[in-house]
C-alpha cells in the first residue's frame, strides 16, 4: 500500500469516529488537515523528481542521437575528407579538470536546439599509429598512417549552471591502405666478445610513423610492412642507436642483424640543498658586559637571506616574541628604516638606530616601534626608556625567572611563519615556547649579558660559525642549527652580503640526468650534523643536463657543466651547484635529432607546440623544457629546415621537475609538392581535400586547399608520387589524379613542372538561412525545396518524385531544424537556383500550408550561400 492511500484511509478513519460522535474538536480537524497535507506534499515531490529523472534520460538519449549523427556523417564521407584536426582548441571549463579537445577549422563546434534544449557538439580528428601493439595518436603535420579516430562530444545544461555530456569514438582507416607484404626480422645483441642477446630493443621504420616491434627474450624482432625503400633504426638502453638503409621489393623477406655497443658510464654525486626563505641568523638580548656600567642595553635580531632574490621587508616582514611566562607571541611593532633585503644579504633589526658593538658601528635597518607598551596583556614589560623587547636572565626579579623565550620571523600579509628559533634557561624549568624540533641547549643559564646566538653556514661549522659565508645552514632543528657565543660579535646591516654554500638539506630531492641512460636518484639524509647526499649512477660517458628537484623547487644545469669523460669516472657537483631555490611546474625532454646516416643535425627546431620551442646544438642534441603532463614533440615542425621531413615522438609523459631524455628523432630529406584546384573557368575551389600518395600507393599526406584553391605538401622524401582530389559522390575531377616525382631535396615541385592544376565539375556549394512566423523560429521544421525550374501553383506544386525525375532537372530537398535554420547541399553548376519554402499548420478548421520562395540564388561551388530568409 502506497504512502498516500494509507493517508486516505487514515483520514476515512478520522471521518467515521468524527459522525459517531456529535462533533469534532478543532484540534482534531487541524490534525486531519496536517496529516493530509504532508500526504500532498510528499506526492508532489515524488512526481517532481519522476518528471526530472524524466527529463534528464531523454536529454541524454537526444545528446547521444546528436553524436550518432554527426558521427554517422562523417563516415559517409571518403576517408580523406574526414580531414586531421590540425589546431585543436580545448573546452578546459564545464568538466573540469577534463578537457574537451575540438575542431575550429574543418568540423566547427555546433549550436543545435532538440526538445527546447540547446545542445553543442564538438568533433575532433587525431591520425592514429600503432608501435609494438599500442595505438596512440600522432602530430597532425605528419604524414597519413592510414587510421584516424573521430571523437563526437556533444554537451547541455543540466540544473543551475551544471552540464552534462555525452561521447561517441571510431576508427576510421583507409580502405586504400597498402597491404604489408614484406616481412623485416632479424636479431639484436651486444658487439661484445661474449655477446648478449638484447631484449627490449626498438627496431622502427623512420619513414613509416607507426612500424616498429619490439625485440623478445631471444633478442629478435619480426615486423611487416609495405615494399619500397626505407631507414632502418634500433635503440635499446644502455647502447648506442644504429642505423641501416634498406631496400625491399614486394612479397620479400629480409633478415637484418643488429649488433650493438654499450655504453660507457660513469656517475655524478651531490648535495642538495633547498634555499627558498629567509632565516633568522643571529640574536641578542643584550650587549652589556658590566652591569655597574650604565652603558645603553642594546638588542638586535639579524635575517639573512640565501634566496637569489630580492625580498620586500618594509611592512612585510616581522618578528613576533613571547617569554615563558606569556601565555601567547606577541607581535612586535617596527619602524622600517630600509625597505628591500637582497639576495645574499642582511637584514637587521635593533632597539637603536645604530648599534656598537667593539667599537664598530652598524646602522639597524628597522627599530622597535614606541607603540610597543610596557603593560597590558599584549605588552613587552622590559620595553623602557631602552626599548628591550628581549629580556635576558640578568632582567629576572621576584618570583620571575627571565632567560627563556622564543622569536618567530613570518610574513605579514599571509601571517605564515618563514623561521623560529626558541632557547630554555635552567635545562626545562624555564623552557621555550615554541621552536624548531629542539630549543637552544648550549647552557641551562638561558639567554644572558654579552651572549650571542648565531646560525651556521654550513655542516663544517663543528667549532663555531665561518663568518665568511652566509648563515644559511637550516635543518629545521634549532640544538643543530645553531651555536653560541660568550661575547657579541658585529652584526650585518643591507649593505653586507656574503655568499652561500648550504641551505635546508633536500632529502627526497629527485636527480635526473640527460644522457639518455641513467635512471633518476633520490637524495637521502646522512651524517652529523646532517646533510642530504646522492649518488646519480649508469651515467653514459660526456656531458649532460643535469635537473634537480624537491618539492616544486628546481635547479638545471646545462650539459657545458656536469659530465663523466671517461668510463668509471665520478663528478662531485660543487655545494654552490646544488642550491635549490627555483619554483618548477615544467619538466624537461631531451634527446637527439640525426639524419639517416646518423649524423647530427644542428639548428634544427624541436617543438612542443604554440613558441615551446629550442634548437639543436653542434652535436644534434636538445633539452626542451614543457609543461607537466603529457606531450608530444615534433622535430624541424613546420618544416623550418627545408631540406627535411618533419617527425614527432609517441606522447611523451613528464612529471613536474623530471628529465625524460632519450627522446631522439631520424630525419630524412625531401622536398613539398605545389598544385591547385580549380572549378569553371580559373577559379580556385577552396575546402577540398587533397591526397598524396608514394609509388607503392601508401597515402603518405592530405591537404585541403585553400581560398586560392592552392594546396603544398608536407616536406616527402624524394621519390614519385601521385596527386588526387578526394571528392563527393557526385563531383568529377580532371585529370582524376596526376603523378609527380620530387628530385631535389629543400625545394617545392611546382604547378610549372607536372600536371597539377585539377577541374572539378559538378562541385557542391551550399544554401542556408532562416524560418519563422510571427517572429519566432519555427521549431517543428519546414520542408525547403531547391531547383532549377518554375513550380506552378499556388503553393508551387511539387514535383513526382519517379524514375523520370533522376533524367530531368534537379530537385534538393530537406527540412529546418528545431532552431530555425536550414541548410541545402546543392551542386554549383546551375547559373542561379529557386528555393521554396512549405510549413504546414494544422487548426480547428484544417490544414494550411503557407508558402513562400525565393528566386535566382547564386551558388558558388566549395562556399555557402547566406542570408535566403522565410517568415510568415
Amino acid at each position: 500500500m502506497t504512502m498516500f492511500a494509507r493517508l486516505l484511509n487514515l483520514c476515512r478513519g478520522l471521518s467515521v469516529s468524527v459522525r459517531r460522535r456529535a462533533g469534532v474538536t478543532l484540534v482534531e480537524l487541524m490534525i486531519a488537515m496536517a496529516i493530509l497535507t504532508i500526504g500532498v506534499i510528499a506526492l508532489a515531490q515524488t512526481f517532481a523528481f519522476v518528471q526530472k529523472a524524466v527529463q534528464s534520460s531523454k536529454n541524454r538519449t537526444l545528446g547521444s542521437n546528436l553524436a550518432q549523427e554527426k558521427m554517422q556523417i562523417l563516415k559517409q564521407k571518403t576517408y580523406y575528407q574526414v580531414v586531421v584536426t590540425s589546431d585543436p582548441a580545448h573546452n578546459d571549463q564545464d568538466f573540469a579538470p577534463e578537457s574537451i579537445a575540438y575542431d575550429t577549422g574543418y568540423f566547427p563546434p555546433e549550436q543545435l536546439t532538440e526538445g527546447g534544449v540547446v545542445y553543442t557538439r564538438y568533433t575532433y580528428v587525431e591520425s592514429l599509429r600503432e608501435d609494438s601493439g599500442v595505438v596512440g595518436p600522432v602530430a597532425p603535420n605528419l604524414p597519413d598512417t592510414g587510421m584516424k579516430r573521430i571523437t563526437v562530444t556533444v554537451t547541455w545544461g543540466y540544473g543551475a549552471g551544471g552540464k552534462r555530456k555525452v561521447t561517441l569514438r571510431s576508427i576510421l582507416a583507409n580502405p586504400d591502405t597498402v597491404m604489408a607484404n614484406v616481412v623485416f626480422n632479424g636479431v639484436v645483441k651486444s658487439t661484445a666478445a661474449a655477446p648478449v642477446l638484447i631484449k627490449g630493443a626498438l627496431v622502427s621504420l623512420v619513414q613509416v610513423s607507426g612500424c616498429a616491434d619490439t625485440t623478445n627474450a631471444a633478442g629478435q624482432y619480426n615486423m611487416t610492412a609495405t615494399p619500397g625503400s626505407f631507414t632502418l633504426l634500433v635503440s635499446a638502453t644502455g647502447y648506442y642507436s644504429a642505423l641501416k638503409n634498406v631496400v625491399i621489393a614486394a612479397g620479400a623477406t629480409q633478415t637484418n642483424d643488429f649488433p650493438l655497443t654499450k655504453i660507457a658510464v660513469g656517475a655524478i654525486n651531490g648535495y642538495p640543498w633547498l634555499i627558498d626563505h629567509l632565516v633568522i641568523s643571529q640574536v641578542v638580548g643584550s650587549t652589556v658586559v658590566d652591569t655597574t656600567v650604565p652603558d645603553f642595553d642594546q638588542e638586535y635580531v639579524e635575517v639573512f637571506n640565501p634566496t637569489p632574490d630580492v625580498w620586500t621587508v618594509r611592512d612585510e616582514i616581522g618578528l613576533k616574541f613571547q617569554r615563558s611566562a606569556d601565555l601567547s607571541k606577541k607581535t612586535v611593532q617596527i619602524d622600517y628604516l630600509t625597505d628591500d633585503i637582497p639576495s645574499g644579504g642582511y637584514y637587521l633589526f635593533a632597539n637603536t638606530g645604530t648599534v656598537i658593538v667593539a667599537g664598530v658601528s652598524v646602522a639597524a635597518d628597522a627599530v622597535w616601534a614606541d607603540g610597543n607598551l610596557t603593560s597590558g596583556p599584549g605588552d613587552f614589560p622590559y620595553f623602557n626608556a631602552q626599548k628591550n623587547i628581549i629580556p635576558v636572565k640578568q632582567d629576572s626579579s621576584g618570583p620571575t625567572n627571565e632567560g627563556s623565550g622564543a622569536l618567530e620571523l613570518y610574513r605579514v600579509s599571509t601571517d605564515g611563519t618563514l623561521d623560529k628559533v626558541g632557547w630554555n634557561r635552567d635545562g626545562v624549568s624555564q623552557s621555550a615556547p615554541f621552536y624548531e624540533t629542539a630549543t637552544i641547549p648550549f647552557q641551562n643559564a638561558g639567554l644572558e649579558y654579552n651572549e650571542l646566538y648565531a646560525r651556521r653556514t654550513s655542516t663544517s661549522d663543528a667549532a663555531g660559525v665561518n663568518w665568511n659565508f652566509g648563515p644559511a645552514y637550516d635543518t629545521n632543528n634549532n640544538s643543530v642549527d645553531f651555536h653560541n657565543y660568550s661575547a657579541v660579535l658585529t652584526p650585518h646591516n643591507s649593505d653586507a652580503t656574503k655568499s652561500v654554500i648550504s641551505g635546508t638539506p633536500a632529502a627526497g630531492a629527485v636527480v635526473a640526468c640527460s644522457d639518455g641512460l641513467s635512471a633518476s636518484a633520490e637524495a637521502v639524509l646522512t651524517g652529523n650534523p646532517p646533510y642530504a647526499s646522492f649518488s646519480l649512477g649508469n651515467v653514459a660517458t660526456g656531458y649532460w643536463s643535469v635537473v634537480i628537484t624537491s618539492g616544486g623547487y628546481a635547479l638545471e644545469k646545462d650539459s657545458n657543466t656536469v659530465g663523466v669523460p671517461t668510463a668509471g669516472s665520478v663528478y662531485t657537483c660543487a655545494s654552490t651547484f646544488t642550491l635549490l631555490s627555483s619554483v618548477v611546474t615544467t619538466g624537461f625532454v631531451t634527446g637527439r635529432v640525426v639524419n639517416v646516416l646518423g649524423a647530427a643535425l644542428p639548428g634544427i627546431v624541436v617543438t612542443s607546440g604554440g613558441s615551446n620551442n629550442t634548437f639543436t646544438d653542434a652535436s644534434g642534441r636538445f633539452r626542451l623544457r614543457v609543461s607537466s603532463g603529457t606531450v608530444d614533440l615534433i622535430a624541424n615542425s613546420g618544416g623550418a629546415a627545408p631540406s627535411y621531413v618533419s617527425a614527432s615522438s609517441n606522447s611523451i609523459s613528464v612529471a613536474a621537475g623530471a628529465v625524460h631524455s632519450g627522446v631522439n628523432f631520424v630525419l630524412y630529406e625531401g622536398g613539398r609538392i605545389s598544385g591547385r584546384v580549380i572549378v569553371g573557368g580559373n577559379a580556385g575551389l577552396p575546402g577540398v581535400a587533397v591526397a598524396i600518395q608514394d609509388y607503392y600507393s601508401n597515402a603518405v599526406d592530405v591537404q585541403v586547399t585553400g581560398t586560392d584553391g592552392r594546396f603544398t605538401s608536407i616536406i616527402l622524401s624524394t621519390g614519385l608520387y601521385t596527386a588526387r582530389p578526394s571528392l563527393g559522390i557526385l563531383e568529377q575531377s580532371t585529370p582524376e589524379s596526376s603523378t609527380v616525382t620530387i628530385v631535389t631535396a629543400g625545394g617545392t615541385v611546382n604547378p610549372n613542372t607536372w600536371r597539377s592544376t585539377f577541374t572539378i565539375t559538378n562541385a557542391m556549394g551550399a544554401i542556408s538561412g532562416t524560418v519563422r512566423f510571427g517572429g519566432q523560429p519555427i521549431k517543428s521544421g519546414v520542408l525547403i525545396v531547391v531547383t532549377t525550374v518554375a513550380l506552378a501553383g499556388v503553393p508551387p506544386l511539387l514535383p513526382d518524385i519517379s524514375s523520370n525525375t533522376k533524367t530531368g532537372p534537379p530537385y534538393y530537398m530537406v527540412s529546418s531544424v528545431e532552431n530555425g535554420t536550414y541548410l541545402a547541399d546543392v551542386r554549383s553548376n546551375a547559373a542561379t537556383y529557386k528555393v521554396h519554402a512549405y510549413y504546414p499548420v494544422t487548426g480547428s478548421t484544417g490544414t494550411v500550408i503557407y508558402s513562400s520562395s525565393a528566386l535566382s540564388v547564386p551558388v558558388n561551388a566549395g562556399q555557402i550561400s547566406t542570408g535566403w530568409n522565410f517568415s510568415w
